[in-house]
């Protein structure tokens, strides 16, 4: 029952992912700019820090099957790719102090895989036509930005919802 909560976050965080982009002002104040919002990762990479890691790749690979459904042509890329950030990144994890610092650092180096993977695996398929510079600049950079700030406002209370149920979800 516990574990129901985290799961109606993370659907949540799913839907609300794919409907907040429009309503920033990116696209008219600063043109190319294509940032990605990733909520979903973000919880998933905070659920394998203060949760359970089987938890978090099961739902990696449950919300990442969703994201390919519903956002891509190409089922399994994304599954792929944040089940193996979310394991890279949390076993990254148990070398440091998991601060809030260093758990943003943590994020935001998981949001520069997951998205290099992305744009690695449709750039051998043929579908991301993107120029490597353009992807950095563009896309990558204020992805990081912007997940990094959505990683500082729920930090604290997912983190203290995850200690709460803590009992409850299998380690």
């Amino acid at each position: 029952m516990k574990q129901s909560k985290i799961f109606i976050l993370l659907l949540f965080l799913f839907l609300i992912q794919g409907t907040v982009m429009p309503l920033l002002p990116f696209s008219d104040a600063w043109g190319k700019v294509q940032p990605v919002s990733e909520f979903v990762f973000v919880a998933l990479i905070l659920t394998s820090f203060f949760g359970s890691l089987s938890l978090s790749l099961r739902y990696a690979l449950i919300f990442g099957f969703l994201t390919d459904i519903v956002y891509s042509s190409i089922l399994g890329v994304y599954a792929f790719c944040f089940g193996v950030t979310v394991y890279l990144v949390h076993a990254l994890s148990k070398w440091v102090n998991l601060n809030a610092v260093m758990t943003v650092l943590l994020v935001s180096l998981g949001i520069c895989m997951v998205q290099a993977e992305i744009y690695l695996i449709y750039s051998m398929i043929g579908i991301a036509k993107q120029q490597i510079e353009f992807f950095f600049q563009y896309h990558l950079l204020p992805t990081i930005g912007l997940n990094a700030l959505f990683t500082l406002l729920l930090y604290y209370p997912y983190k203290r919802l995850l200690e709460k149920i803590a009992d409850a979800i299998e380690k």
